[in-house]
């Protein structure tokens, strides 16, 4: 399992999520809401087999999920450390994710 040392802030986290390519939602968090929204409606995010995915990130506690298009049920969360080697998940990790200083 990979460690952080703790949750990047928000506006870090919009800028790198926009500077990747994701469609950036944060109509409920403006309205007092606790989550923001990351789409990749078209497939512009880079993942391993093409699949667009969109992100719920809770600006409170730092846990997320991961859910492919029209689907419910989420394909990751915070907590799915057998995905840490897969290239889409720890590029998502490290948007949202201080790393551990060396």
């Amino acid at each position: 399992m990979k460690k952080f040392s703790g949750n990047k802030n928000l506006q870090e986290i919009i800028e790198g999520a926009k500077e990747k390519g994701w469609e950036v939602d944060t109509r409920n968090f403006d309205t007092g809401g606790d989550w923001i929204y990351l789409r990749d409606m078209y497939g512009q995010v880079k993942s391993n087999d093409g699949t667009p995915r969109q992100i719920a990130y809770n600006t409170v506690n730092g846990h997320f999920f991961v859910y492919e298009p029209l689907t419910d049920k989420p394909i990751a969360t915070h907590l799915s450390d057998e995905l840490d080697n897969e290239e889409w998940y720890s590029e998502i990790l490290y948007l949202v994710y201080e790393k551990i200083a060396s």
